[in-house]
């Protein structure tokens, strides 16, 4: 196996592992928009996460969002989800939808009002999906597994 053929396995299994992890939590969300348990919440913290990026002294940052609701039992529950290209202030009412046999582990702000969730997974998803299939299609071809070589 040469070089090539080595950095296009792993760029080809790398991108289809990160889109599959994507494309579960974006069915994990749908599923609980349609058939999970809906309350009312609200940002409870907005901060700016600060990274150093290898090319650049400044490095970049991003907002990171953590959300709380109360379950129906009265119990707090913090969660952080992605709200899309918008955001909310600290203190914001938000629609939550969560699973209520697990408000910890499963919980979103997806719903009609708001679709970022969804739509940020995806768009990360569908260009690595993309690049998955060229690297091990390609490969594919090139063992001659399939198609002309």
């Amino acid at each position: 196996m040469t070089t090539m053929e080595s950095a296009f396995l792993v760029a080809g299994l790398a991108c289809g592992a990160t889109c599959l992890v994507l494309l579960r939590r974006v069915l994990i969300i749908v599923r609980l928009v349609l058939r999970g348990r809906r309350t009312r919440g609200w940002c409870a913290k907005r901060q700016m996460i600060h990274s150093a990026s290898a090319g650049s002294a400044m490095g970049n940052s991003h907002p990171e969002f953590t959300f709380a609701f109360r379950t129906a039992d009265g119990e707090t529950v913090e969660f952080k989800d992605r709200p899309g290209a918008f955001g909310y202030e600290e203190g914001a009412p938000v629609r939550v939808c969560y699973d209520a046999a697990r408000p910890h582990k499963r919980a979103t702000i997806a719903g009609p009002d708001t679709w970022g969730p969804v739509y940020v997974r995806l768009l990360v998803a569908l260009p690595m999906g993309l690049v998955s299939y060229v690297a091990l299609v390609t490969l594919a071809r090139e063992w001659g597994f399939f198609g002309p070589r």
